[in-house]
């Protein structure tokens, strides 16, 4: 059972979402961070400072909730299966159980959650000269300028950023190439982590300022994580971009099915593949092992079974022969097996490969 990533808070669309312990981490910075704004400008003393600091932590998560609101029902929309909902330290992320098929939504999915926050700073700021009170005008502006924030950061193009994305389905669709719009788009996201560090920090000390100790610990804490997923994408690009030259079949041993009740002595050429009574693989005799039992001083008798000299499968998935390298990534990451069967368009076992070969090929690393 998949342990749950946080609190579960709500349903939108059947999309559970959840409220990850992190998530206090950060309400609990905002709170000391802008409670003595709080107290400068609406002219108020502990505790009511902290109370509205708190408000103020509250409204960035409705601010996150409502992006990530807009990634998963826009995904739902056109079609793309969504796991879950998460506000945590970093904000928020929308989980998916497949990538997007193409360009055009995957880039549609991607500028929804921005453009979403661009609406709340609107709307936020046209209902300014209504705001009635120093501490309703304080939220709303603070709101205004979050989202507005979120809304231009998460534009910048760079992996793992929404920006990122839209690089991403540019160059996949420029080039038909899903690995290479992930791998240029990973590339900028490591650009975009360095030009944070050396705007918020080394902007202000080349200015003759200093920056702020908030500031120092907030980019530094961004430019890691912008980092690590643009690295992280670097990563998935390359291995897309293996997937794309690996064939299936190279790595392919000729194989074929055997009930694990049979007493017929398989073929030494080959290897076996044990089936149960609904064909489901079971058990897997090597063509080695079958030539060394056959010469051993006392080989096994003419009525052993099959199941009695097999080495049983932990783990193994049956897959088409013709298999391409995104189906090899997607068998590989979501199955865990071991072992691959290759079967034709019969349904006959013709072959197997071992998944940790496959992964070697694919990430260039045993």
């Amino acid at each position: 059972m998949n342990q749950r990533p946080g609190i579960p808070i709500a349903k939108v669309a059947g999309i559970p979402v959840y409220l990850a312990p992190s998530w206090f981490v950060i309400a609990l910075l905002v709170v000391v961070v802008f409670a003595p704004q709080v107290e400068v400008s609406a002219n108020l003393l502990p505790p009511q400072t902290y109370l509205v600091a708190a408000a103020y932590s509250v409204i960035l998560l409705v601010s996150v909730l409502v992006h990530e609101f807009a990634h998963a029902l826009t995904a739902r929309a056109v079609g793309l299966p969504v796991q879950e909902i998460v506000a945590d330290l970093w904000g928020g992320h929308t989980a998916f159980t497949e990538q997007a098929p193409d360009p055009g939504r995957g880039a549609l999915v991607a500028v929804v959650g921005p453009v979403s926050n661009a609406v709340l700073a609107a709307l936020g700021w046209l209902a300014l000269p209504a705001a009635d009170g120093d501490v309703v005008r304080l939220l709303l502006v603070a709101g205004i300028y979050a989202n507005a924030f979120v809304a231009v950061f998460n534009l910048l193009p760079g992996l793992p950023l929404d920006g990122g994305r839209l690089v991403e389905s540019a160059v996949w669709g420029a080039t038909g190439k899903r690995w290479a719009g992930v791998l240029v788009a990973g590339w900028c996201g490591r650009v975009v982590a360095v030009l944070v560090v050396v705007w918020f920090v080394v902007r202000p000390l080349v200015q003759g300022g200093r920056p702020t100790t908030f500031g120092l610990v907030w980019s530094v804490m961004v430019a890691v994580l912008l980092w690590r997923g643009a690295s992280g994408a670097v990563a998935a690009g390359r291995v897309f971009r293996a997937a794309d030259r690996l064939d299936l079949g190279h790595y392919l041993e000729p194989a074929a099915a055997l009930p694990q009740s049979t007493t017929a002595w398989p073929s030494q050429t080959g290897h076996t593949v044990a089936v149960d009574e609904l064909g489901h693989p079971v058990g897997l005799l090597r063509a080695q092992d079958a030539r060394q039992l056959a010469a051993a001083p006392q080989p096994p008798g003419p009525n052993t079974p099959l199941s009695a000299v097999m080495t049983v499968l932990p783990s193994a998935v049956v897959v088409p022969a013709d298999l391409d390298g995104d189906g090899v990534v997607q068998a590989l990451s979501t199955q865990g097996a071991h072992l691959f069967i290759a079967v034709d368009e019969t349904g006959r076992v013709v072959g197997i490969a071992d998944s940790r070969q496959l992964a070697q090929a694919l990430t260039g690393r045993p």
